[in-house]
């Protein structure tokens, strides 16, 4: 539990150690997902119905981490989601049922081969191995009624007005409002129920909230995501070895 700036260690029910926030590395809020849903704005039609790809939990990993590369020819880049946990299990549910399973909203970096996910897309086996690299999850979760000041009812369902922003080595390269994103947390999990059992600890990524040229990273570089009441989430490329 994080409250006016300290860290309060919990057993699950009594606070078990209290810690100043500069003093501790967090962990990825949801460390095993049973599964990783991303739901890609960008590659639907205003026309079509939601869709979404599975990536891999086991790629998973905290706020802050240094992210490893292979030596390969590729344009990497860290897109940015809006993500979620649920609290319980949903086999079809309804719109109220999905909004009643949402446990936490935060934040998700995927970085990504660009190359590689071109290529898969054109040999048509899906999206997969292009985004093994690092899945960074966090730094918290925040909970729903947390945000009820800064819900919004749009044409596409429940959505924040909350700004968020990128910057690459300390440097902003692009704002942005959630408020104008175009899918619903609460549509996505009800969607993914219609096909499949949802399960307590599944995460759903909505997004990439910015333009693939504003994310594009090279070895060496810290990327930082931030969304507002959600904080800020980090990671860096590490220097390919000589």
């Amino acid at each position: 539990m994080v409250y006016s700036g300290k860290v309060y260690e919990t057993d699950g029910t009594e606070a078990i150690g209290v810690h100043e926030a500069a003093d501790i590395r967090p962990l990825s809020p949801v460390p095993t997902p049973h599964a990783i849903r991303v739901f890609r704005s960008d590659l639907m039609d205003e026309s079509e119905d939601l869709g979404f790809f599975y990536v891999n939990p086991n790629a998973v990993v905290g706020p802050s981490q240094i992210i490893n590369l292979p030596d390969m020819d590729s344009e990497f880049v860290v897109r940015s989601y809006l993500g979620a946990t649920i609290a319980g299990s949903g086999y079809q549910v309804g719109e109220e049922e999905a909004e009643a399973l949402l446990l936490g909203l935060t934040l998700v970096n995927i970085v990504t081969s660009k190359s590689m996910e071109d290529s898969e897309r054109r040999n048509g086996l899906g999206i997969g191995a292009s985004h093994d690299f690092g899945i960074v999850i966090g730094p918290v979760l925040t909970t729903p009624d947390d945000l009820d000041d800064a819900m919004v009812m749009t044409k596409n369902g429940i959505l924040y007005k909350l700004e968020c922003s990128i910057k690459v080595n300390q440097v902003e390269r692009a704002k942005a409002q959630f408020e104008e994103f175009a899918i619903s947390m609460v549509e996505a999990i009800r969607f993914a129920s219609e096909t499949c059992t949802l399960r307590s600890g599944d995460v759903f990524c909505v997004g990439p909230i910015f333009d693939d040229g504003e994310c594009v990273v090279t070895p060496g570089d810290e990327f930082q995501f931030s969304m507002e009441r959600l904080g800020t989430l980090a990671l860096k490329i590490n220097e390919q070895p000589e």
